[in-house]
């Protein structure tokens, strides 16, 4: 198939999407709603907790710089979420309409199928990224710093794109085993609570002298890790402690993204095959 067809599948399955929700306006309040209700929480937890002297040791944050890293942090796990949850979506979407073995069946390209909801949520998840990401950089002192800008909204992306591949390999469980929500709920809830949203990652070793250390390292196997990590050294500077050095960093992220990303087109490969030998009733 052409890449011109495949782009154009694309932009007609985003163009769908848009107008969905143009067409239930309903979906958008609820968008503005979990907004509202994290920022509060955000907030919240901003008066509530403070960093104690050892954890900021180990990060290199004070207590006034915690609203800034928990904006930050919202702002990078609403991209997270688009990558995780809207292929998944859209496959079970088409379960339970009866349309997706007409997307099986036809020419159309699965990966333009499954970019398609991608894009478009990415879209709507950028108005509301918005005032998370401009709340971040506000209370850091950053609002007109273009380089922090650039810097965090390339690791943005680079974090949408570490997570594609578990969006597709859920869709692809969906697809074999029908209900795979409850898995992507859970993964969802590790990349927050073990891959840095609400605490650094580096004071881990605060909770425990081992444990603590043992958790560090296992979610140092995640790219979501660094997507954080790297997100907050480059709203905070010089006064935030990496785990790595930065270049290091990068490597890593862009190295197991890509990895995941060959995993899931051949994790997509093999579920075609299967379709091709089994018949469509896997679908």
């Amino acid at each position: 198939m052409s890449l011109r067809f495949s782009v154009r599948v694309v932009f007609k399955g985003v163009w769908r999407d848009l107008k969905n929700y143009s067409r239930y306006k309903l979906a958008l309040f609820g968008w503005f709603l979990g907004i509202v209700v994290n920022l509060f929480a955000i907030s919240l937890v901003n008066t509530i907790f403070d960093y104690d002297a050892l954890t900021s040791e180990v990060t290199g944050l004070g207590t006034t710089e915690m609203l800034a890293f928990l904006a930050g942090s919202f702002a990078l796990n609403m991209f997270a979420n688009v990558g995780i949850w809207a292929p998944l979506n859209q496959i079970e979407r088409d379960i339970n309409y009866g349309t997706l073995e007409s997307v099986f069946v036809s020419p159309t390209s699965r990966i333009s199928y499954l970019l398609s909801p991608l894009l478009s949520e990415s879209i709507i998840a950028l108005l509301f990224f918005t005032p998370a990401y401009i709340l971040a950089l506000a209370v850091s002192n950053n609002l007109l710093n273009f380089y922090v800008i650039a810097t965090t909204l390339i690791i943005s992306f680079l974090t949408l794109l570490s997570v594609i591949a578990f969006g597709i390999f859920f869709a692809m469980i969906a697809l074999l085993i029908r209900q795979s929500s409850s898995i992507a709920i859970f993964f969802s809830m590790i990349f927050m609570f073990l891959c840095g949203f609400y605490v650094p990652v580096q004071a881990f070793e605060t909770i425990h002298s081992v444990g603590g250390k043992i958790l560090k390292y296992f979610a140092m196997i995640f790219p979501y890790t660094y997507c954080y990590d790297l997100m907050h050294f480059f709203t905070f500077g010089d006064n935030f402690i990496p785990l790595l050095p930065i270049w290091l960093e990068f490597i890593i992220l862009i190295g197991e993204s890509i990895l995941l990303l060959i995993i899931a087109y051949i994790l997509l490969k093999s579920v075609e095959k299967k379709a091709k030998k089994a018949g469509l009733s896997i679908l």
